[in-house]
């Protein structure tokens, strides 16, 4: 689920540029991963062997044994430990985020954007002339692998950003030390309508719903036994820092040491066969010492704030979408909720300068409200440092408006919520505040 979004994120990062810092093209190596079983297993071996059981044990053999299955335990964690990858992500501009992937025999590598709101993954063709225009600088070659395989079937794909044409093709996929043999996949052979795209490709982390039916990379990772539960989890930051501290995704589950350790997670159940769509209970802006709340509430919201004033949410089905920049609301509770602003004497409008983007008179950041979104009974808050870009007099709010009925939570929100997605049944995502480092 591809939204304009992203470029406006682009167009008033590149403009705001003195503001922020650049950030590195290049990618990060990805520390390649051991496997526990080799060595879980030799320690087993070694530990049975050495452990001399007698009809009567004595005190020091009950202990002995005792500390042995102490053992085991910590090594059937460390295992699982193991059995998770960690792919650094590059920042372009807290818009997009990439990872490198590498496809074909002799292997070829691209910078890809991992997207939980699509489940197509894509690269493009050395003919793909309009690909170049969109940004892409890398273009794969069917014909150098030995295991490529074109498939007689073409596609037309829709974005709400662009469009494209790709074909089917079946190729081998690695992704940081995980081999994905097979990986049905798009080669696109035309990209319009998309600009200042700055990656090589697309890692689809939907369902196969959208992918009519062809299993997804992590579909792939699980049934090729490559991660040991089907689950990935996103930790997003706003630095390109070192490898153990940089954003990252992770396949095979989740690392609590990413999340703060006052916090808790809170799952919520997926309530769409498409989409990583959770229920909303509310969004606010509410004053930071409380005593003003201006509220829009889901038909039966889970919390029943005392609002000074509020009114009903138009959807209440929030996409928790890695593909898109920005956090995004339907647009006609986008506009009530921007009008809410002015009883905490704020005025905005919309940008001439940039089409869609929200812009108000007050400069400073200290007299916004904070923005609060529940979601299946836990709310969670966003300062206005976060949802606001300020510059030259002037706030522009990284809260968007959507011509479809569906809200959006993208990287904004991700960079503050460490996001661990479970596609198990029953799927269900789960939110934790994230370690700043």
């Amino acid at each position: 689920m591809h939204i304009k979004v992203i470029l406006f994120a682009l167009i008033i990062s590149c403009t705001f540029s003195r503001q922020i810092r650049p950030r590195k093209s290049n990618l990060m190596h990805i520390p390649l991963v051991q496997k526990g079983q080799r060595v879980q297993d030799a320690i087993k071996s070694t530990l049975h062997a050495d452990t001399k059981i007698s009809f009567e044990l004595s005190r020091e053999d009950k202990q002995q044994i005792k500390n042995q299955n102490t053992l085991l335990d910590h090594l059937d964690r460390l295992q699982y430990a193991y059995q998770i990858t960690y792919i650094p992500l590059r920042n372009s501009y807290n818009a997009q985020y990439f990872g490198k992937i590498e496809l074909g025999q002799p292997e070829q590598t691209f910078d890809v954007l991992f997207d939980t709101g699509s489940s197509y993954t894509w690269v493009a063709s050395s003919d793909c002339h309009t690909c170049k225009k969109a940004g892409v600088k890398d273009f794969f070659d069917c014909e150098a692998s030995d295991s490529c395989k074109y498939l007689q079937k073409k596609i037309k794909l829709q974005y709400g950003t662009g469009k494209a044409e790709a074909q089917f093709m079946v190729e081998n996929l690695k992704i940081g030390s995980l081999l994905i043999r097979n990986q049905t996949m798009l080669i696109l052979d035309e990209l319009t309508e998309l600009k200042k795209f700055e990656g090589d490709g697309l890692a689809g982390l939907g369902f196969d719903t959208l992918s009519d039916g062809y299993p997804t990379l992590i579909d792939n990772l699980f049934s090729q036994n490559q991660i040991e539960k089907k689950e990935f989890s996103i930790y997003l930051t706003d630095e390109n820092l070192k490898d153990d501290e940089s954003s990252k995704l992770i396949l095979g589950g989740q690392l609590d040491s990413l999340g703060d350790p006052n916090d808790q997670w809170h799952y919520c159940q997926v309530i769409n066969n498409k989409y990583w769509a959770i229920q909303g209970d509310h969004v606010a802006f509410v004053s930071k010492d409380g005593d003003t709340r201006r509220t829009l509430k889901s038909i039966q919201p889970v919390h029943n704030a005392q609002d000074e004033k509020s009114d009903i949410l138009y959807t209440s089905l929030f996409v928790i979408d890695s593909g898109t920049s920005l956090i995004v609301l339907y647009e006609k509770d986008h506009q009530r909720l921007v009008e809410y602003l002015q009883d905490f004497g704020i005025k905005c409008f919309d940008s001439l300068q940039f089409e869609g983007i929200t812009q108000c008179d007050q400069a400073d950041i200290d007299e916004y409200p904070n923005f609060e979104i529940s979601l299946c009974g836990k709310v969670f808050t966003i300062t206005p440092d976060k949802y606001l870009l300020c510059s030259f007099f002037e706030c522009y709010l990284m809260i968007a408006p959507f011509d479809q009925k569906v809200s959006i939570l993208g990287d904004l929100f991700i960079r503050e919520y460490y996001t661990h997605f479970i596609q198990d049944e029953p799927r269900r995502v789960g939110f934790i505040k994230a370690v700043q480092n």
